[in-house]
């Protein structure tokens, strides 16, 4: 607990990082809400709700990966090195580190939603919950491939991978634009990434339809493949800080 409390407020005090990961999907919520926001999506919802869930989706998936970058600080710091010395699992501090990618993703959420009301959309308050809640579930293996990115990176490639791996993400998953758009190829590709799933899992609660339960299955798929190669990246983060 002592751990995750530090976590917190270190990443607290880089007001920096927050206000990208806050203010980046919100411009371009707000930017292609202003051009398509009034036409009616698939599913009969407005254009501007179904962009909404998406850009939180995106902005939660920065917030989530950035839990790999706080590792690459340690790290390189020598504080990783130092925690070796303490009581302090490995289980634990991955926990930590997926609690404060968390609490990251609630601000971002939250910044979406409030462009949202802004440009119009209304739901139930239940509908609210829902869409935060299963978006912050589904978002759980993009908080994970941050830690093995973390874990199994250097510090001066991590944060390209990391950038690269979001983008690619977004694109391709279908969260800056609809999947439907992309050639036949990229969809398949695209119906294999748990950010595509998270945004339509996201989608569910405005939709008058099935949950999709095949994106629930993608998504555990990752999250226990990413769970293995976590674990062994931390093997291997704690031999190299020995030498």
């Amino acid at each position: 607990m002592r751990y995750l409390g530090f976590s917190i407020r270190a990443m607290v005090r880089d007001w920096s990082f927050l206000a990208f990961i806050i203010a980046m999907p919100v411009t371009m919520y707000l930017f292609f809400a202003g051009i398509y926001g009034d036409q009616t999506a698939a599913g009969g919802v407005t254009v501007a709700a179904a962009m909404m869930v998406m850009m939180a989706a995106y902005g939660g998936l920065g917030a989530a990966m950035n839990a790999g970058a706080s590792i690459q600080s340690e790290r390189s710091s020598g504080w990783f090195r130092q925690l070796m010395l303490t009581p302090l699992t490995a289980t634990q501090l991955v926990t930590a580190k997926v609690l404060t990618a968390v609490c990251a993703m609630v601000p971002a959420l939250l910044a979406v939603f409030a462009a949202g009301l802004f440009r119009g959309v209304r739901l139930p308050l239940i509908a609210w919950a829902a869409v935060l809640g299963l978006l912050l579930v589904s978002l759980l293996p993009m908080v994970l491939l941050g830690v093995v990115i973390g874990l199994w990176f250097k510090q001066q490639t991590a944060s390209a991978v990391t950038t690269l791996t979001m983008l690619a993400l977004s694109m391709v998953g279908g969260l800056w634009f609809p999947l439907e758009m992309m050639p036949r190829s990229m969809q398949l590709v695209g119906q294999l990434l748990p950010s595509y799933w998270a945004g339509q899992i996201g989608m569910w609660p405005l939709l008058d339809a099935t949950f999709p339960w095949r994106g629930a299955a993608v998504i555990t798929a990752w999250t226990l493949a990413l769970v293995v190669l976590g674990a062994l990246g931390y093997g291997r983060a704690v031999r190299a800080s020995r030498r």
